[in-house]
């Protein structure tokens, strides 16, 4: 067999012998060197650039700069204030002058042999021009008349303040709605034992609901009865009468208080076949 020598310029030859050159590898390894000399000048040129452009622009604004000349001049200081004159110190209050009051002695009960001054009378106090006081002082003269002690000392009676009584609004609906002592069935009981069937109703053979509607008070009581839905031939009044005669109810509470409650309650009539 013939000996054949191959000579390889690069490590690449070597490694993709007899193999597709055409594929992406070869070409990226065969052009690896000149792509990171590119690359480097690149970085290289970038980085300077970012170097030098604050510098550039340093220069650049220092060239526009304007030269401004300040012209100093010579400022004259006004003298200085004169001396401010000492204030004389201030004058002393002349004393006060008294003013006239006359003793008024307040009723007591003493001992007979005991001796009291006695008040002055309303006339005195009106001609003495002077204030009211626990003892005489010969004073100036005032123009004020003297008060008398028992009104000054009197408090005045306020006026009686009248509070307008606010009538609650009867609710809906209830956390705790109105019921009739003992339940549902005691109301029915109560109902079979008073409704009378109307004769005329009976007559003409009418039967069917009556819807009532009537406001449970705090207190149990029903007031505001009223039909609101009614069939006629004396139903409805005999359903009024019944009512209207109702033991007190146990009344509605919110929030743990009693409250009025506005309540809808049907009365059936009903024809009994026999």
């Amino acid at each position: 067999m013939e000996n054949q020598t191959t000579s390889f310029d690069t490590l690449d030859e070597i490694i993709f012998e007899h193999r597709n050159k055409q594929y992406g590898a070869y070409l990226l390894r065969t052009e690896y060197t000149k792509i990171v000399k590119r690359a480097t000048m690149i970085g290289v040129l970038t980085f300077g650039l970012t170097l030098a452009t604050p510098l550039l622009w340093a220069i650049e604004k220092e060239g526009g700069k304007q030269t401004v000349e300040i012209a100093l001049t010579d400022v004259k200081l006004p003298p200085p204030p004169e001396k401010l004159p000492i204030p004389e110190p201030p004058m002393t209050p002349p004393e006060a002058v008294p003013v006239k009051t006359i003793k008024y002695n307040v009723f007591e009960i003493v001992p007979d042999n005991q001796v009291i001054d006695l008040p002055p009378t309303q006339d005195e106090l009106a001609e003495s021009k002077a204030f009211i006081g626990s003892e005489n002082i010969a004073g100036a003269e005032v123009d004020t008349p003297p008060v008398d002690i028992d009104l000054a000392t009197t408090t005045p009676i306020a006026e009686p303040v009248t509070v307008e009584k606010t009538v609650e609004q009867p609710f809906l609906s209830a956390e705790v709605m109105p019921e009739f002592r003992g339940g549902m069935n005691a109301l029915i009981n109560y109902l079979q034992k008073n409704l009378r069937f109307p004769e005329q109703a009976q007559q003409v053979g009418v039967s069917g609901k009556v819807y009532l509607q009537f406001v449970v008070a705090t207190d149990g009581s029903i007031s505001q009865l009223k039909v609101i839905r009614g069939i006629g031939f004396g139903c409805d009044e005999e359903a009024l009468r019944v009512v209207s005669k109702m033991p007190k109810w146990l009344p509605g509470k919110q929030s743990g208080r009693a409250v009025p409650v506005r309540f809808t309650l049907p009365i059936a009539f009903q024809v009994v076949e026999e």
